[in-house]
C-alpha cells in the first residue's frame, strides 16, 4: 500500500505546464480532426442527402396511402 504522506506538493507553475500541455495536446487533436474531415466531407455529404431523399420519399408514399 502506498503512503500519500510521501507525495510532494503540486506546485502553481507545475499545474500552469500541465493546463498549457493539455492545451496543446486539445489543440493538435482538433487541427488533425479537421484534416481528416476535409478528405471525405463530400461523401458524408452525399450519404446525408441521400438518406434525407430516402426520407421525404417515405413520407410522400405515406402521405398519398393515407389519404385514401
Amino acid at each position: 500500500m502506498q503512503d500519500h504522506d510521501n507525495k510532494e506538493p503540486v506546485t502553481m507553475a507545475r499545474r500552469f505546464l500541465s493546463f498549457c500541455l493539455a492545451i496543446l495536446v486539445g489543440i493538435v487533436s482538433l487541427y488533425f480532426a479537421i484534416q481528416l474531415l476535409s478528405q471525405f466531407w463530400g461523401w458524408l455529404l452525399l450519404l446525408a442527402l441521400v438518406i434525407v431523399g430516402v426520407y421525404v420519399t417515405v413520407l410522400a408514399a405515406r402521405w398519398r396511402r393515407d389519404r385514401w
